[in-house]
């Protein structure tokens, strides 16, 4: 059968393509340089276009019509040193050290944000539309060769939110919203390498000549999202905000698979086929998070201008929703060596997520009223995944955040610049605890080497940078 049972692995790997997308587990950090430098304490403000994410309600609290255009530009620093481990497949089983691999794609240039709302000559309600693409790290190579290569060699997620929302309050005592996602990803590139050596007993955990490289290309038009909001002020100088993600929906790629033999002497030229015509269509399902924000807000008034704010939010989101990756392959048969055939069936891969839960705070400080403002924020998430299913696929541990920016308001127009550091404390998996194992299904239910012991250590720079136009103010 040579490599051909091996396949479905790789089509079972390839779902882990979906951690490319943007707190915790697809996400990370916090949308729009105001909101982000306050350390995503935003929920109770929430009073910049960005509410359209982060609390719809908070549209409500605009003024005349706010245009709002952003980005935010990254450096993604991700590290991981592969554990010594003993290469049962050279003579003599020698102990292999592995060189820190890291991320070969750091910058990332442009997480865009464009947005208007009005409220159209009414009184109480608002309604706004924006495009944006939610914070995160949509890019991370690795060498072929390095000790990540049974873990994952790239992957690339391009993706776009398209939302319509409106936001209607009581006087200034309480709102309410709601906010209507179209999420698209035009992009979504897997690729990692398998073993797929046949020989009974057989150990390859540092390479082998039965090496196959996976590659997957995918995209989905269309996944819908509702978020839902509110705000209540009970006096001028205390705030609550309220806001959720409660729409139990899931991105579903329409992908194609593409499978290289490293060594084509052994193993020959793959193909794929579905009732004898050649076809290489798969699907990907990824379940997205409900997510449950809250918030509180204190505001130090002087004369009923407004000199500081301290908010304290928590966080959370339910990534226990994401046990398993999905990848169907509505009958797509594998073929090598001209006429060995393997049906791939339908994949399951558990990752064993958690729930996460963040803690944010932060402020502005009015350093010189209606001229200067200056924010800052700190935060801290638990981990989404268990460091025994640590991978290089994204950063999936605790993270600690802080951040400081300011704003020049030059009315009507408001300029706000934002840095923020993202970091991932090292972390290290021994081999006796680790569970990612190196796929090899043809012999099922044996055990195989583990490739995910190590160390693990990332950091991310932010820089976020927003132009608001306010007019009717």
């Amino acid at each position: 059968m040579k490599s051909l049972a091996a396949l479905t692995a790789l089509v079972g790997a390839s779902a882990i393509a979906g951690s490319a997308l943007a707190d915790g587990g697809y996400y990370q950090g916090a949308l729009g340089a105001r909101a982000a430098g306050r350390g995503g304490a935003f929920v109770a403000r929430a009073d910049d276009v960005t509410a359209v994410a982060i609390n719809p309600a908070g549209l409500a609290q605009l003024d005349g019509t706010v245009i709002e255009i952003g980005n935010q530009v990254g450096y993604n620093g991700y590290d991981y040193t592969r554990a010594p481990t003993v290469d049962y497949g050279q003579t003599g089983t020698p102990l292999v050290s592995f060189n820190k691999v890291s991320n070969g794609a750091p910058w990332q240039p442009a997480l865009p944000f464009i947005g208007v709302a009005s409220r159209l000559g009414l009184r109480d309600w608002s309604f706004a539309l924006s495009a944006f693409a939610p914070p995160g790290i949509s890019k991370l190579t690795f060498p072929e060769d390095g000790g990540q290569r049974y873990l994952m060699v790239s992957r690339e997620a391009v993706i776009l939110n398209v939302a319509a929302s409106a936001a209607w309050k009581f006087h200034d005592v309480f709102g309410v919203g709601a906010t209507f996602e179209w999420i698209s990803v035009p992009r979504l590139n897997y690729s990692l390498i398998i073993n797929a050596n046949t020989s009974p007993g057989a150990r390859n955990p540092v390479s082998s000549t039965y090496d196959i490289l996976a590659e997957t290309t995918g995209s989905d038009i269309f996944a819908p999202n509702l978020v839902l909001g509110a705000w209540y002020r009970p006096t001028p100088s205390l705030q609550f905000g309220l806001a959720g993600q409660v729409l139990p929906a899931s991105i579903v790629t329409h992908s194609s698979l593409k499978l290289t033999a490293l060594d084509q002497a052994t193993l020959g030229t793959i193909t794929t086929e579905r009732e004898q015509i050649p076809a290489n269509d798969v699907t990907v399902t990824l379940p997205l998070p409900l997510l449950a924000r809250l918030g509180g807000r204190y505001r130090h008034l002087a004369g009923g201008r407004e000199l500081y704010d301290l908010e304290l939010d928590l966080e959370y989101e339910t990534w226990s929703r994401a046990q398993n990756f999905t990848v169907g392959t509505n009958g797509l048969v594998a073929q090598a060596l001209g006429n060995q055939n393997v049906p791939l069936g339908t994949i399951q891969i558990a990752k064993h997520w958690n729930d996460v839960f963040s803690v944010k705070v932060g402020g502005d400080f009015n350093l010189v009223p209606d001229r200067w403002t200056l924010r800052a924020g700190a935060y801290y998430e638990t981990a989404v995944a268990p460091a025994s299913y640590a991978n290089v696929d994204f950063p999936g541990g605790q993270q600690l955040g802080a951040a400081l920016g300011g704003s020049l308001l030059l009315h009507p127009i408001e300029l706000a610049l934002t840095y923020q550091i993202r970091y991932q404390p090292s972390f290290t998996v021994a081999e006796g605890d680790a569970r990612v194992q190196q796929q090899n299904p043809n012999f099922p239910g044996q055990p195989e080497p583990v490739v995910n012991a190590g160390t693990y250590a990332a950091t991310s720079h932010l820089v976020a940078l927003a132009l608001i136009y306010r007019y009717g103010q």
